[in-house]
């Protein structure tokens, strides 16, 4: 005889023990539930479905002749038929998928607003470093990328003026076709004036400028492209800044440290030396904490002591 057994647990939780019977001659068959018979079937020696209710789940048991002639049992719960369990299932079913959807959109929504917020943010992010490394005239980001792959190059001179009781530093080049193209920009009426690049601007300072050979006032004007002169006034300003600084040292002495900075740091690390008796207060990029880290840094001090020892 045939003996088949299974445990169902309903959506509340309960647990029911389903069981069945089979004889292997007499092909009679018995089905119960929670010690209860369910169904009873006499001469079963064909394949067969049996339907019958636990608690409000329609329930089957399939038997499935093999071909060597015995039977497969299969318990199943039919969600499809029409009942009122499956009803309310199918309710419960758009329910959730709706739920789904909304929340696929919802998530694909927020995802499509954080790639845009990124995106924007870093064209943001890039505006604002273009902004505190150069000057531009007409900047969008289309000038931007035109300029990137049509742009030419010369030299701008920068030079102080003052007009109508306000300072103004004005700048000017030459286009390879002769157009003089010149323009200003408002600074306070007093003090020292900083550049973007952290350095003190001085009369004929110039600097790198690409500008639209087909509409030249579309231009950008990089204060971190000095040219060799303005280096060299940066030089001179770096090392009377250390004398005045360390009246003990030579005039060779001054000159090899600052030449070791710039040659071993880049020429920005000028300005480290020219503003090195200036508080984070007063100067946040360049001070005395940032001037001691320059010359205590190893590599930096390594140099010095390679170079500048017999000076």
């Amino acid at each position: 005889m045939a003996q088949m057994g299974w445990v169902f647990l309903d959506d509340r939780g309960g647990r029911h023990r389903v069981g069945l019977y089979h004889g292997d001659e007499s092909g009679h068959l018995l089905i119960h539930c929670n010690m209860r018979v369910v169904q009873v079937d006499f001469s079963v020696k064909e394949p067969r479905t049996y339907s019958f209710f636990i608690e409000d789940e329609f329930c089957e048991i399939h038997l499935h002749k093999e071909p060597d002639g015995r039977f497969g049992y299969e318990f199943t719960v039919n969600k499809t038929v029409d009942t009122p369990r499956n009803r309310i299932r199918r309710v419960d079913e758009r329910r959730i998928r709706r739920q789904m959807a909304l929340f696929l959109l919802g998530f694909v929504a927020l995802v499509g607003a954080a790639v845009y917020g990124f995106r924007q943010l870093d064209r943001w992010n890039k505006a604002e470093r273009r902004s505190k490394t150069s000057l531009f005239s007409s900047l969008t980001e289309e000038n931007v990328r035109r300029l990137a792959s049509e742009g030419k190059t010369d030299t701008a001179q920068l030079f102080v003026v003052r007009e109508a009781m306000q300072r103004k530093v004005f700048y000017g080049f030459t286009t390879t076709d002769s157009i003089r193209i010149s323009g200003a920009f408002p600074v306070a009426d007093t003090g020292q004036i900083l550049l973007p690049n952290g350095f003190p601007l001085t009369d004929r300072d110039a600097f790198l400028v690409t500008y639209l050979p087909s509409d030249p006032r579309i231009h950008r004007l990089d204060f971190y492209q000095p040219t060799r002169a303005t280096i060299s006034t940066y030089l001179r300003m770096a090392g009377d800044a250390e004398r005045d600084a360390h009246p003990d040292i030579s005039d060779k002495r001054s000159i090899c440290l600052t030449l070791s900075a710039a040659e071993l740091k880049g020429w920005p690390s000028l300005a480290h030396f020219i503003f090195q008796t200036k508080s984070s207060a007063e100067n946040e990029r360049h001070n005395r904490d940032s001037y001691l880290r320059l010359v205590r840094d190893v590599e930096y001090a390594r140099t010095v002591n390679e170079e500048c020892w017999d000076k």
